[in-house]
């Protein structure tokens, strides 16, 4: 191979290096701008198969998970939310979201506890 195609083969390797580690990067910075929020209380529609979960979290930041596990006694709500990148809002005001989650099946009695603090939850 002659020395201006190595050079470039080269360059176009380390380039894409570069690429794939700062890719790497920008989605560990954004995964950890994420945190996990307590729900306060919840309120169950639709026949049980839905929680309409209350949590506290500034305006600011966008809703980016919320689950439920579910067994057969019990179901355990976690919620998270990650906040704007290059974030500084003058103020540390938070406001209460309504977050829906969906069951596998309806609640029937089983306990629901949030999975931040471990805190039974109960239907408001």
């Amino acid at each position: 191979m002659r020395k201006p195609i190595k050079r470039a083969v080269l360059a176009v390797t380390v380039a894409a290096a570069l690429l794939i580690g700062a890719s790497g990067a920008v989605a560990a910075i954004r995964h950890s701008q994420e945190i996990d929020l307590s729900v306060n209380s919840y309120r169950l529609s639709d026949g049980g198969r839905r929680l309409d979960a209350r949590v506290d979290v500034h305006p600011d930041f966008d809703i980016v998970r919320a689950e439920a596990d579910e067994t057969d006694d019990r179901v355990v709500l976690r919620v998270s939310a990650r906040q704007p990148a290059l974030w500084w809002s003058g103020g540390d005001v938070a406001q209460e979201r309504t977050v829906r989650i969906t069951l596998g099946r309806p609640l029937d009695g089983r306990t629901v506890v949030d999975a931040q603090t471990g805190a039974v939850l109960t239907d408001q």
